[in-house]
């Protein structure tokens, strides 16, 4: 039986979603889950995250050189799921992300289209980072996300408290004429 060798650690950040599905009426608690490899790792439920929950959690995956076995271990699976504290968790939504680019570039930085049987469940926001045991590769890309945008929800989004405050800045008030006698 071969011995697999470790080619580098491949960095992956969760750093959000958006348009997930959302099977009930109430707001959920989601949690994103990644594996590479066999080894899989999660996030901690975003409470009352609904459709577009925010993580920022940092996770480390050894990538491995296993001939015959490569293409098996350069698929990272990505999913989102709905806690359930008195049944099993749901599924929302997964991907897959071939990491072979990243693997030659060092960096790779997107949102990964999620799907189930229904079809598209949403997007989850990923950052990955590989460092080799080698070394480095020549050249890296600019981010595709501006950096004020890194935590940040959709425009769309609202919490339910302001949703329904209505301001009217003075200068647009009616005014009432004063009686003149």
């Amino acid at each position: 039986m071969s011995q697999s060798k470790e080619l580098g650690t491949l960095i992956v950040v969760i750093l959000k979603a958006r348009h997930l599905h959302q099977p009930s009426f109430y707001k959920q608690d989601p949690y994103a889950q990644a594996s590479l490899s066999g080894q899989t790792q999660r996030t901690k439920p975003e409470p009352k995250g609904g459709q577009h929950p925010v993580w920022d959690e940092e996770f480390r995956f050894p990538v491995l050189v296993d001939p015959g076995k490569d293409s098996v271990n350069r698929k990272l699976e990505v999913s989102c799921w709905k806690d359930e504290p008195r049944s099993e968790d749901k599924l929302l939504g997964k991907g897959i992300v071939d990491i072979e680019s990243t693997l030659k570039t060092g960096e790779f930085d997107d949102w990964v289209p999620l799907e189930t049987s229904g079809g598209a469940r949403g997007e989850l926001y990923l950052e990955m980072t590989f460092y080799a045991n080698g070394p480095p590769p020549l050249n890296r890309r600019p981010s595709k996300i501006k950096q004020s945008d890194r935590l940040t929800r959709p425009q769309s989004y609202k919490p339910r408290s302001a949703r329904f405050l209505i301001t009217i800045p003075f200068s647009l008030r009616p005014t009432v004429p004063e009686d003149q006698n």
